[in-house]
């Protein structure tokens, strides 16, 4: 009895529980690498993907979740990019669709699953082509840049050489501002 005293001490007030405020509006400001301190081109531990035919990498650090595409609210006057709203644990996260940015289609021979970067408030998703997997890169495999579409060429910081694979590094915190600074405008 006593043990159930104590635990429901420890319950949020339905009130505060329900309060909206961890809803996506934190993107305008998203700041991930600044708020958790970790620079991006540091990282050893990658998760890559792949979308358009084209593979990145995100530090696994950022990687909140991964998880198949559920239900997407889209959102009318928004444009291509930003692919809708999804509820993830009550939480409203806006999911982006990096394909279409470079003008590259869902590849529909792999499953469509959704990448989800960020922490707390401040977190946001992309559609990636098939299960994300977890990368080792060192300063050792950096490689020149190849020929890449111009429309993202803001959000690639490197590039990482495996065999005869090239992953660029998506500077995703970069790419979700100013997918967000363009819908406010």
């Amino acid at each position: 009895m006593q043990n159930e005293i104590n635990s429901a001490d420890s319950l949020l007030a339905p009130s505060v529980a329900l309060h909206p405020t961890h809803t996506a509006g934190a993107l305008m400001t998203i700041g991930l690498h600044r708020r958790y301190g970790t620079p991006l081109a540091t990282a050893q531990e990658w998760i890559g993907f792949e979308v358009a035919n084209i593979k990145f990498l995100v530090p696994h650090a950022q990687v909140n979740e991964i998880s198949e595409m559920p239900p997407v609210f889209r959102l009318p006057n928004t444009g291509r990019s930003l692919f809708g709203l999804v509820n993830l644990h009550g939480n409203l996260v806006p999911v982006f669709d990096l394909a279409s940015l470079i003008n590259g289609a869902c590849n529909t021979k792999s499953k469509t699953m959704l990448l989800v970067l960020g922490r707390d408030d401040a977190i946001a998703a992309i559609v990636v082509n098939g299960i994300p997997n977890r990368k080792r890169f060192g300063t050792s495999d950096r490689t020149a840049l190849p020929a890449f579409p111009e429309s993202i060429r803001d959000y690639i910081s490197n590039a990482y050489a495996e065999e005869k694979q090239v992953w660029l590094e998506l500077d995703h915190v970069r790419f979700f501002e100013m997918m967000a600074y363009k819908i406010s405008c």
